[in-house]
């Protein structure tokens, strides 16, 4: 496997833009990165959707990473010191474009369901325990043109369910037998065309609730489907969420203790935060930019100041770009940009390393190459420089 290690990066500034208008006179200040791009390594043939997990429980993060290109999923085990063993590749179904983590037999070991867009099913992948997967051959049919995917215990029967957001105004969601089975899909009307979709308790009261992005035409936003506990939900009204949303973000991103949202529009080159009200509505925030094209959003503690900021993948210049949160759901402008291989598309954060600090690993379509940025150590303070006389 080719590896890379980057031993110097372009250094970009960012401008801490403060809340109101600031003077003209204002000094602009300088900040260096907040990653150095460390690790590259190979994965399958144009490689999307990724996810971080400690999939064969040695303490270590992994990947596993879609290839749309070759119709595969690569599983990259992990290293203490944030590099990544070979690939490990299985075949999937045509195009697949999503893949959640999951204990679906209740083994204590991570499972995998894969979603494939043109084949329109759903695998699913057990963990061996050994550090492998493997296929069970059984194929879901969720229903007419799949889009996205997540998992949660819907109807707290301690099996991890499914949901699917579907083309045409709907979503299902089908229940975990917790033997790697599933039920036949149970569908829920939209209120618009569903697109990303994420699982949150966002009303407190300790039922796993649905919150989907709604982009295409008609209604475009968000909408949230409250979950009773028993597998079934109360659809909310379609909130305004930014303009054709295609990927959405959990986040407290005011710190108010409570589950917002994040959405990107990459043909506006906008993202949009979504205050949750603590009432069962959410009001938008303006828009704002943090680079071209946003494929994918995650979130994590970039700043150590104990606020959620955001890292996107710009998928036309090449960028991953972060944006330091407020803690009132606004980010600052412009965002640190940090460059890596060709078309960034899927992002996972984890501490890859173990120093204590967030990392980032980014899937770039275009290069058939998984980038690994290693947070940089903030910079200490010598106490006989802070102590001399200017």
């Amino acid at each position: 496997m080719k590896k890379a290690f980057i031993l110097s990066l372009t250094l970009f500034t960012l401008t801490l833009v403060l809340l109101g208008c600031p003077k003209a006179s204002k000094t602009k200040k300088r900040m260096a990165p907040l990653f150095a791009l460390y690790y590259a390594f190979e994965a399958g043939k144009e490689p999307s959707f990724i996810i971080a997990e400690d999939f064969n429980k040695d303490k270590n993060f992994d990947l596993v990473v879609t290839n749309s290109g070759d119709n595969t999923m690569s599983y990259f085990k992990g290293n203490k010191d944030g590099s990544f063993q070979e690939q490990l590749v299985f075949k999937t179904g045509a195009d697949p474009i999503c893949v959640v983590a999951a204990d679906f037999n209740r083994d204590g070991y991570p499972d995998l369901a894969e979603l494939n867009y043109r084949d329109q099913n759903i695998m699913i992948f057990m963990n061996t325990r050994f550090g492998s997967f493997k296929n069970t051959g059984k194929i879901i049919k969720p229903g007419h043109i799949p889009i996205n995917l997540v998992s949660g215990d819907f109807n707290k029967d301690g099996f991890p369910d499914l949901a699917v957001t579907m083309r045409y105004f709907k979503l299902v969601v089908m229940f975990g037998k917790g033997t790697g089975e599933f039920s036949e899909p149970v569908t829920i009307d939209a209120g618009g065309q569903p697109t990303a979709i994420v699982v949150g308790d966002y009303n407190k009261d300790k039922n796993v609730d649905l919150a989907v992005a709604l982009a295409g035409s008609g209604n475009v936003g968000v909408q949230v489907f409250w979950g009773k506990g028993d597998g079934t939900f109360d659809p909310s009204k379609v909130f305004k969420g930014g303009g054709q949303p295609l990927t959405l973000l959990n986040l407290d991103a005011n710190k108010d203790g409570y589950m917002d949202l994040l959405t990107s529009s990459n043909s506006l080159h906008a993202l949009t935060t979504v205050l949750n009200k603590q009432d069962k509505t959410f009001e938008r925030l303006k828009d704002f930019a943090s680079g071209d094209f946003p494929k994918f959003v995650a979130a994590g503690d970039f700043s150590g100041d104990g606020l959620p900021d955001i890292a996107v993948s710009n998928s036309t210049n090449d960028t991953l770009s972060v944006s330091l949160g407020r803690g009132d759901g606004t980010f600052t402008y412009p965002p640190v940009y940090h460059t890596v291989d060709e078309y960034p598309q899927g992002i996972a954060v984890a501490d890859f390393n173990h120093d204590g600090l967030p990392d980032i690993a980014v899937s770039c379509r275009d290069k058939n190459i998984i980038n690994v940025l290693i947070k940089k150590k903030p910079k200490v303070p010598d106490p006989d420089e802070s102590s001399k006389t200017l």
